[in-house]
């Protein structure tokens, strides 16, 4: 399987700001010696030189997620201003043709979670078929209301796509395409959430974003360690320091120390830190990345866990 990042953070869009281009462009300026810019090898081994937040971004765009199996079929993870981009390079392919096909899981309905739907082209095209699947047995309602007129001019059933839905009860498990198979687990978030275990071939990518773990959960945890248990892949909500999510029971959202927790009881492979905080410019998201690493360290020294930061682009294969 293959995962591709195009929507990292949580809450609301939240693009880098002109000053914040300046920045880091006095940034890098200031780092760079008279060598480091003779030539294009010198400067493009300059900028890999530099931290993430110096030469890059993470990204502002909201929650959207692309799954491939070992064939290339294409499975959507919710539609936040991410899934603009991704419709976009869709169009390239089948998609731009009228003949794609992809199922599309829904995690909840939050804005941030959904608001690239209207804007996603393929939609537009007949012959296309988007296979819907959630554990909301009123999905489509949902998605229909976003659609009315006071909130956007053109309605749902105006999309010429085929879209089909399909009700999902939690731990049911569900084929999608003839490789991957994927069932839920809920969790913790206000008006609900569902997480989504996907396996091919022995290997498990899990996405739980928008999933509240505190202290208190913590001690009673051990439902969720087996549902994690051995994750190639985890993308887990950690949307806050563990410092705020003190200050935020209940907002439901995790903490990067709380992810890292999990990650090493449930023996993960790789740990994904996801739904970034919509005020974290990329140089706080570093300091949070940092963070993580040496708290991993503190209580795993040698395990083999790998924390990774999601950005826009990232791409994992298991």
């Amino acid at each position: 399987m293959k995962i591709k990042f195009w929507g990292v953070r949580g809450s609301i869009a939240s693009p880098i700001r002109p000053e914040g281009v300046k920045h880091k462009i006095e940034k890098i300026l200031s780092l760079a010696s008279p060598t480091d810019i003779q030539n294009e090898q010198s400067i493009h081994s300059f900028l890999n030189s530099l931290s993430f937040s110096s030469s890059s971004t993470y990204g502002g765009n909201t929650t959207c997620v692309e799954i491939r199996d070992k064939e290339g079929n294409l499975i959507i993870i919710d539609g936040g201003t991410g899934l603009r981009e991704l419709g976009n390079q869709l169009m390239a392919t089948d998609f731009g043709k009228g003949t794609g096909h992809a199922y599309w899981i829904l995690t909840h309905t939050h804005w941030d979670h959904i608001q690239g739907i209207p804007f996603f082209v393929p939609l537009f095209l007949p012959g296309n078929h988007f296979e819907f699947v959630s554990c909301m047995n009123d999905a489509e309602k949902r998605l229909d209301h976003q659609f009315v007129f006071t909130h956007f001019p053109v309605s749902f059933d105006h999309y010429a796509a085929k879209k089909t839905f399909q009700y999902l009860e939690e731990g049911e498990v569900i084929p999608l395409g003839p490789h991957i198979q994927a069932f839920s687990k809920a969790v913790r978030h206000p008006g609900g959430s569902f997480s989504y275990r996907f396996t091919e071939e022995g290997k498990a990518i899990i996405f739980a974003s928008d999933a509240e773990f505190n202290l208190e959960e913590m001690e009673n945890i051990d439902t969720y360690i087996d549902y994690f248990r051995d994750a190639d892949v985890l993308v887990f909500d950690t949307q806050y320091t563990f410092e705020e999510s003190l200050q935020k029971i209940d907002w439901g959202h995790s903490s990067a120390s709380i992810a890292t927790d999990i990650a090493l009881r449930a023996k993960v492979k790789k740990l994904v830190m996801f739904h970034h905080d919509p005020s974290y410019d990329d140089e706080k998201l570093d300091l949070v990345y940092l963070r993580a690493l040496k708290y991993k360290e503190m209580f795993d020294p040698h395990g083999k866990l790998e924390i990774i930061m999601a950005y826009e682009g990232l791409e994992i294969e298991v």
